[in-house]
This record gives C-alpha cells, sequence and structure tokens, in this order.
C-alpha cells in the first residue's frame, strides 16, 4: 500500500498520521534520517499516541498512562517503572513497526504481511511511470506541500480508476466550457473515442494507465523551438523552465517532460498519478470511501509554474471542481444501481479480445475496459485463496460479451 511521500516528512523528527484501511499509522524520520512506519498504538494499553495529521516531535508522549516513544519508535520513558518486575524490558516494547517498508522514487510503500513480494516485484511495469512523474521537476523530485483536497463519496473504492469512456459523457460540462474557450479549434471529446490513437493499459499487478499523448501526435524534439514543442508557455518563466530541464535532462528534455504530463496511472490497489496530482483512495466501508488528492509541487522550477499546476489541479480535480463533483455523482448512482442485484452480472467486455504485448501488457483503445479488468482480477486474486479463482471474472466476462 502507499502510505506516504518522503516530501511530507523532509527534517528530522517530522512526522504524518496515515492509514492501512482501519489502521492508523505514524510516519516519522528519525533524528538519523530514516523513515519509520508505525503503528500509531501504545505498547501498554493501545492508546493512539499521535492524533495530529502532521507535526515535528521529539517525542510520542501516550496521554493515558505517560508511556514515550522517541522519533524512531522506541520506547524510552516510563513512568513509575519500580512496579515492573527485574525481566521488564523498554528495548522490546516500542511503537509496532509494519512489517515490511520500501520507498520508490519518493513513495514510501508498506506491507502488512511479514513475507510476499518486493516492493520492486509488486510495482513491476509501475515503476517506470513513478519515475517519469517526478522527472518533471529538474530536481527529479517532487514535494506533497500544496495542502490536500479531502473528499468522501458513498460507493466502493473500486469505482475510482482509469476510466476512458466516461469523460465525453460524465464530463460534457467540462468539454463544453473548453470549447467555448477555446472555440472552433478544440476537437471536443475526439481523444476519448472508439477512433481516438489514445490507449488503455493493463500493466500487470492490477496497474493499468491511460495513454493520452497519442500515436499519431509529432515527435516533440523535432520542432524548431523545443519550448513550445513539450507544451511550456513562450514566456520567461517557461523558457527558464525549459533551460532548466536542458540542463538537466540534455537533448531528452522534451520527451522527458511529454513523458511527465502522460503520467495517468492506477498503483494497485489506492495511489493514482494524475497529471499533477497524487491521488490516494482509503475504503472506510463496501459502500464508503474517502479520497485525498495532493497537488504535487515541482522542486527547482520558477513559482508560476507550479501556481499554474495548483490552478489545473482546483479547475478540474478539488473538490469544488468542473470533475470531481461529476466522478462523485457517478459513483454513487454505481453504488444505488448495484443494490439492484437480481441480474447481477456486468459487462465489461470491451476490448476483450486483445493480444498482450511481448513484455504481457494489454493496451486497448481508451474506451476499453482493459483498466477495470485489470483492477478487478487483482482485487479477485487478493480476495481468494488462489489465481485461478481470478479466470472466474474473465469467464463471465466472456459469457456476457458473448
Amino acid at each position: 500500500m502507499f502510505v506516504a511521500h518522503e516530501s511530507e516528512i523532509p527534517q528530522p523528527g517530522d512526522y504524518c498520521t496515515k492509514w492501512i484501511g482501519e489502521k492508523q499509522l505514524i510516519v516519522s524520520r528519525g533524528a538519523d534520517g530514516e523513515i519509520g512506519v508505525f503503528f500509531n498504538r501504545c505498547r501498554h494499553r493501545g492508546a493512539a499516541v499521535c492524533m495530529e495529521e502532521y507535526g515535528n516531535a521529539s517525542f510520542f508522549r501516550c496521554p493515558y498512562h505517560g508511556w514515550t516513544y522517541n522519533s524512531s519508535g522506541d520506547l524510552v520513558g516510563v513512568p513509575y517503572p519500580s512496579r515492573y518486575g527485574d525481566d521488564f524490558d523498554k528495548s522490546t516494547l516500542g511503537l509496532g513497526r509494519v512489517p515490511r517498508v520500501g520507498s520508490a522514487s519518493g513513495f514510501v510503500f508498506a506491507s502488512m504481511a511479514e513475507e510476499g513480494p518486493t516492493l520492486a516485484e509488486h510495482l513491476g511495469k509501475a515503476a517506470g511511470y513513478l519515475e517519469d512523474f517526478v522527472k518533471a521537476s529538474p530536481q527529479g523530485t517532487v514535494s506533497l506541500s500544496a495542502g490536500t483536497s479531502k473528499s468522501m463519496f458513498w460507493g466502493n473504492w473500486k469505482f475510482v480508476g482509469m476510466d476512458g469512456y466516461h469523460t465525453n459523457f460524465t464530463h460534457k460540462t467540462v468539454l463544453d466550457l473548453r470549447q467555448r474557450k477555446q472555440g472552433a479549434s478544440y476537437k471536443r471529446g475526439a481523444g476519448n473515442s472508439d477512433k481516438s490513437s489514445n490507449e488503455s493499459w493493463d500493466l500487470g499487478n492490477g496497474h493499468c494507465r491511460l495513454d493520452l499523448t497519442g500515436k499519431d501526435k509529432v515527435v516533440v524534439g523535432a520542432a524548431s523551438n523545443t519550448s513550445i514543442a513539450a507544451g511550456i508557455p513562450d514566456t520567461a518563466d517557461g523558457r527558464e523552465y525549459m533551460s532548466l530541464m536542458t540542463e538537466a535532462y540534455g537533448d531528452d528534455a522534451p520527451e522527458v517532460i511529454r513523458r511527465s504530463r502522460d503520467v495517468h496511472i492506477h498503483v494497485w490497489p489506492n495511489l493514482q498519478l494524475i497529471g499533477s496530482q497524487v491521488r490516494v483512495v482509503r475504503p472506510l466501508a463496501a459502500g464508503r470511501t474517502e479520497v485525498m488528492s495532493y497537488p504535487a509541487m515541482l522542486d527547482g522550477v520558477p513559482d508560476s509554474v507550479n501556481t499554474e499546476r495548483i490552478r489545473s489541479f482546483e479547475w478540474f480535480s478539488g473538490v469544488a471542481s468542473f470533475g470531481t463533483p461529476d466522478d462523485t455523482e457517478i459513483f454513487e448512482r454505481n453504488q444505488i444501481g448495484l443494490q439492484a442485484d437480481h441480474i447481477p452480472w456486468l459487462v465489461l467486455a470491451r476490448g476483450l479480445t486483445v493480444e498482450p504485448q511481448e513484455d504481457g501488457s494489454l493496451v486497448g483503445n481508451v474506451t476499453d475496459e482493459v483498466p477495470q479488468r485489470a483492477q478487478m482480477g487483482a482485487w479477485l486474486r487478493a480476495m481468494s485463496d488462489g489465481p485461478a479463482a481470478a479466470a472466474d471474472i474473465v469467464a463471465h466476462t466472456e459469457g456476457a460479451a458473448q
């Protein structure tokens, strides 16, 4: 599970509280700079020792009986220790650690399982897109420092995914506004139809993405003005950003920028990177879901570049935006509709016949339900005794298609 980003706890003593399901965690950077992920639970009577979302502290002190832990999770203080026996050993009673923790491109993941696939094995082909996302910065790092957009909807968490089929219908108002602003030059809905060269991908392990670049676009490096070719405004700050990117990435800078803008990925089960945002999905119940969205600020760029990223995020992805409320309403309608389960099976059969690529990826048209089957298959495998049960979802989908 994705739990935090390293930029949320940049200094020794910094911490943030996060969740895996109903279990609250403390993600803390110790005095030695190492990141630890602990259960927010005192080892004495089980009370939470930290109640703030973010902060900096040398110690976490339980308000119940005063047991005290340092920023590395070690138990360092117990009031009135004389009433414990000689075998009482503080060194064995630190905050419980999440069994396995790893980091990729600044994204911190944790697993409740003592054994299992490594983080690299779990991420697989998705790891490259995490790297692409942060390479929008000439320093190769981003910061979740611009606050959080928090929302909740009455629906199942698995509705939140990569869906290129819904845009022209669910987000009609958004497309109308863009057409009004850009005029006749705006090709309304062209990128989200069955005639589009945009694609949907199953990357394996439940990870999936949308490729919204279109295969028929001119290679960005071929244009004479590389700044314009990379989609950067031809302004003083735009030229400075392009210069910084060229200094960092050389002649590959336009392609690096294009790839960073193309990241539209779901890292199963709970992380999404979309445009300029990091989105985290948390199930609260079978029919209730929390979504946390963080605008990702690029390190080492002119201020106006990040300002534009925030404005873009607010326009489509904030809780009072033109995009997110559309999705929220659809997810809640989905939850209502699925209660009528007299005829239970759904038809997620678009693009069912796409053939695997050489690397095992499945690639379909942007309107295909390749991502939905990727996510549902991973969920079924996780909830079943073995991978054979996952074939059920394909069999039922094939039956529906027939």
